[in-house]
């Protein structure tokens, strides 16, 4: 069973995928986007956490509210910029290919570009403000303040990317 830190039902209800899009292919991308931007920025020792406490529905208020005001929004800006490709293009097994709708006009690929810019600038922003939420409060998150890289654990993203924005 694959843990989640948000829900496909969120993903859909305050991003730009679509309702119709197949949950198969959301769930792809929320891994991919989970243990390619989220957890590096956590580090692993947090993320593990993190999903043991959604998993065990132990999370304290500091956490929920980590969840709730910045991993959230940064996770579903994340899916959003990611999923085009995977909406986009199809791999069968003798070539890929793009998708067609039949309800849908297909955007050029300039426009695609755009687009992909477009959320890839909202993307930033949330990874910004998460990091910088966390660098600015690590009392409050003791995995994320004393990690460890035992075990091929990687270290948080404690970065240079720091930004002041509050969601709450």
């Amino acid at each position: 069973m694959t843990s989640f830190l948000v829900d496909i039902a969120t993903i859909k209800k305050i991003g730009f995928v679509n309702k119709n899009v197949d949950d198969p292919i959301i769930s792809v991308t929320l891994r991919r986007v989970q243990d390619t931007t989220i957890k590096p920025i956590l580090g692993t020792s947090f993320y593990n956490r993190l999903i043991e406490g959604i998993s065990n529905n132990d999370l304290n208020q500091d956490e929920v509210d980590l969840l709730n005001n910045y991993i959230t929004p940064c996770i579903v800006a994340a899916v959003d910029y990611r999923i085009i490709n995977a909406l986009t293009y199809e791999t069968r097994s003798k070539t890929v290919g793009t998708s067609r709708d039949e309800h849908m006009n297909p955007v050029t690929i300039e426009e695609k570009h755009i687009r992909e810019e477009d959320l890839k600038r909202d993307f930033e922003v949330y990874r910004k403000a998460l990091i910088g939420f966390l660098c600015d409060n690590d009392q409050l998150f003791p995995e994320y303040e004393n990690f460890s890289t035992d075990d091929g654990f990687l270290a948080p993203d404690k970065g240079a990317t720091r930004n002041r924005i509050r969601f709450k």
